[in-house]
């Protein structure tokens, strides 16, 4: 029975560690991909000197107007590049942008489409 618990446990721990590399937010994260609605988009990804990863939902599916996605740059390091894609796992780019420095400390950098492009700014994009 002692065994039965263990393996449970440990299976239990391998889906969440595997459920959390596979998305690649994080709630705490310094860069925050807003979904302002001007495209479709399913997957993010983020890329720094570091290395990279990205996040998409579950299912697939387009983020959903006001969704949002958060990266740590532990993993990346700066300069951050995040891209939007069209497809899952990163496939068919939109655009992207560079983001050249940290935000000030306990600040974030919220990433969103603009005017057809992707833009940054310290703040929550306007809506509209």
């Amino acid at each position: 029975m002692k065994l039965l618990w263990k393996t449970a446990f440990l299976i239990l721990l391998a889906a969440l560690v595997c459920g959390l590399s596979a998305c690649g937010c994080d709630p705490g994260g310094e860069v925050v991909f807003v979904q302002t609605g001007g495209e479709k988009v399913v997957s993010v990804l983020v890329e720094g000197h570091l290395g990279g990863g990205g996040a998409q939902n579950a299912d697939n599916s387009p983020l959903k107007e006001g969704n949002s996605l958060s990266f740590r740059s532990r993993e990346t390091g700066w300069p951050m590049t995040v891209t939007a894609c069209r497809g899952d796992h990163g496939a068919e780019p939109i655009a992207s942008v560079v983001i050249p420095d940290a935000p000030a400390k306990g600040e974030r950098w919220f990433v969103y489409f603009q005017s057809g492009a992707l833009t940054y700014g310290p703040a929550w994009p306007e809506e509209g």
